[in-house]
């Protein structure tokens, strides 16, 4: 209890408080009590349409803006529903009714229109109709009215589009059947007028001449250049001295050719038989040399006279072949100016039946449309259901009076709250220094010294020496150690490149060693690799691994034993490899498995056989001091062996396990 405690102003801030809460409470409840009672309540009436626009509408209005093309007509026909002339239809029905509009202003079809909505209802053509008032007699009617109106002015507006679209559409009909006609007449006197048989070309006796005349030209100077081939050809002969004419194509030339070439086989006859001498003696056979030299000198005339008639001949065709041409030449060159006059009146006339072709596609198609017009009717008139007519509302939409009493009640309470907090924020008293009493309890030391008063509640507490609970030594954490089957389970799993990295730990290497180590630091025909770095040690490596580096030695890129100089192996990149080749193994917790992991299993192997700590660092490189104590745990009682007396080749990879 404080002695100091002062009745009268805890009395005092209690009325403060009191007097604060209330009058807020009540100012607050009052002004919100009275805005939610004198607000006037209104009310609501809702109506349902289906409306169905027909399949091809045949309404004028555009669809709102946003609208996909199947709800383009529907959407068109709610902004018809709610557009003002329905409204204003809709008030007058009313004020015909006996309904009195005067107290909704100078424009009451606009304050109609604002009572009520027209909603779509999503993914249907249901439409909702609200209308939101006062006057709760007026709701209903006006909802139903404007539906009434709606449906018919609908019924109306189709009658008269569906009537004007049928004459536009007979319009049309007889339009184009009167332009077909007067083109098919148009056609039919010119092809009269042109004496055009019809539309194909070949059919024409001009083009079929000229035609003729063409082919005939062109055999004509065919002849002509084969006569003036064939003149040139006798020419040159001629001037050469060389035998233009055949002697099958001259009668004469080859009976005297024969006779000649008999008396020469019977002179080479009397020659083989008889001497030269005595031949010269032979009056027979001078006779018979006489009458073959006669017969020569006429074949050298004959020939001669033969050639000539040839040239004669030739030239002679020559210009038979030249002057038909030229006859050919001329008969073309009326017929083509004939020709041409008929090509500009066919296809005069080919453009007019061409445009009657147009003509009658475009009448055919004015027929199908009035056709599917005449069928469709039916169809394309919208149609329209009422699925909920407008009943009058029988109680206010809003305010809900009695729920806004609550929230008022609250707010206010609320309201009361808060300022009387702030109230007191800003009158609170000057806080006084507190007293402790200290009461010695039985059993506790005896405080010998004079007692002194704490001068003030936040003086800072003594603190006693004293020396802390000895702490116990931090032990070394090893990293797993693999079993022998494991072991080979995981060199089993892996690549050449993985496998080498692992059977290089398990050969004494530290991971930084087989990272640092080239091609020349490795010595297959002597079956060693130098570890560089301080120790210098010379490793002994088994046939598994002298067979890996030979054929990884073949297809060597870089100097670099893993990776390569572009792309270097890191201590990150060789425990990935062990863990992917773990995963593939399927080993138990797979995810400890590591490069620590394998040196950690191989320098245990060597411990767990008694090898001597100083024989360990030649073979494995050197250890920090605590690993070296932690390791000494693992190794067997009794005395101690030299490296050259354990086995070294870990047992997962002998013959055994390999």
């Amino acid at each position: 209890m404080r002695p100091d405690f002062r009745w009268p102003a805890a009395t005092q801030s209690n009325q403060r408080r009191l007097r604060v809460f209330l009058g807020t409470l009540t100012v607050a409840l009052g002004v919100s009590l009275a805005v939610t009672w004198l607000r006037p309540p209104e009310y609501r009436a809702v109506a349902r349409i289906e409306i169905t626009p027909g399949v091809a509408s045949v309404s004028s209005r555009a669809a709102p803006s946003g609208a996909t093309a199947s709800q383009r007509p529907f959407l068109t026909e709610v902004q018809a529903l709610a557009s003002r002339p329905v409204f204003a239809a809709a008030a007058k029905q009313l004020e015909d009714s006996g309904e009195n509009l005067s107290g909704l202003g100078a424009d009451p079809v606009a304050a109609l229109q604002g009572q009520v909505e027209a909603l779509p209802v999503a993914d249907t053509n249901v439409v909702e109709l609200i209308a939101t008032g006062r006057r709760r007699e007026l709701l209903a009617p006006l909802v139903n009215a404007v539906i009434d109106i709606y449906q018919g002015r609908l019924a109306d507006e189709y009658r008269s589009l569906s009537s004007e679209s049928m004459a536009q559409a007979d319009e049309e009909v007889k339009k184009l059947e009167a332009t077909v006609i007067a083109k098919r007449r148009e056609g039919e006197a010119f092809r009269l007028r042109n004496n055009i048989v019809s539309v194909e070309r070949d059919e024409s006796e001009a083009l079929a001449r000229v035609r003729n005349l063409s082919a005939s030209l062109s055999t004509a100077e065919d002849r002509v250049a084969a006569a003036e081939g064939k003149l040139r050809a006798l020419g040159a002969s001629a001037a050469a001295g060389k035998a233009a004419v055949r002697s099958r194509d001259d009668p004469t030339l080859a009976n005297l050719e024969q006779r000649a070439s008999q008396m020469r086989e019977e002179l080479r006859e009397l020659e083989r038989g008889f001497t030269a001498d005595y031949l010269a003696k032979d009056p027979k056979v001078v006779t018979l040399r006489a009458r073959l030299a006669e017969l020569e000198r006429q074949i050298v005339q004959q020939r001669a006279a033969s050639q000539q008639t040839s040239l004669l001949e030739a030239q002679e065709d020559l210009a038979g072949a030249q002057a038909a041409a030229a006859r050919i030449r001329n008969q073309m060159g009326t017929d083509r100016r004939e020709a041409a006059q008929l090509t500009a009146r066919f296809n005069e006339y080919k453009s007019i039946q061409e445009a009657l072709v147009e003509l009658e596609k475009t009448y055919r198609d004015a027929l199908q449309q009035r056709a599917r017009l005449e069928a469709s009717e039916r169809a394309r008139m919208p149609s329209t259901r009422v699925l909920e007519a407008a009943i009058a509302p029988q109680q206010p939409w809003r305010p809900l009076y009695w729920r806004d009493t609550a929230f008022s009640l609250g707010g206010s309470l609320a309201l009361a709250l808060l300022a009387m907090w702030l109230v007191e924020l800003f009158n609170r008293p000057e806080p006084q220094p507190a007293m402790v009493l200290i009461q010695p309890q039985p059993g506790t030391l005896r405080y010998e010294g004079p007692a002194q008063a704490l001068p003030d509640r936040s003086a800072p507490a003594m603190s006693l020496p004293g020396n802390g609970p000895a702490l116990l030594p931090r032990q070394t954490a090893f990293p797993r150690e693999l079993r022998a089957d494991e072991v080979a389970a995981l060199i089993g799993a892996a690549d050449d490149e993985s496998r080498i990295v692992m059977l290089l730990l398990l050969s004494g290497l530290n991971p930084d060693e087989a990272l640092r180590l080239r091609w020349s630091d490795v010595d297959l025909e002597s079956g060693t690799i130098h570890a560089g770095g301080d120790s210098g040690r010379e490793i002994a490596i088994d046939g598994t691994l002298r067979h890996l580096l030979q054929t990884a030695s073949k297809a060597a890129t870089s100097e670099l034993l893993l990776g390569s100089l572009r792309h270097p192996a890191t201590r990150d990149s060789i425990d990935a490899q062990i863990l992917c080749a773990a995963h593939d193994a399927a080993l138990e917790e797979a995810t400890q498995v590591s490069s620590a992991c394998l040196r950690h299993t191989y320098v245990a192997f060597l411990v767990r056989q008694g090898i001597r700590f100083a024989d360990l660092t030649r073979l494995i490189g050197p250890l920090p001091a605590e690993i070296v104590g932690a390791y000494s745990a693992l190794s067997p009682a009794g005395a101690r062996l030299g490296g050259a007396q354990v086995q070294r080749l870990h047992p997962a990879l002998r013959e055994g396990h390999a």
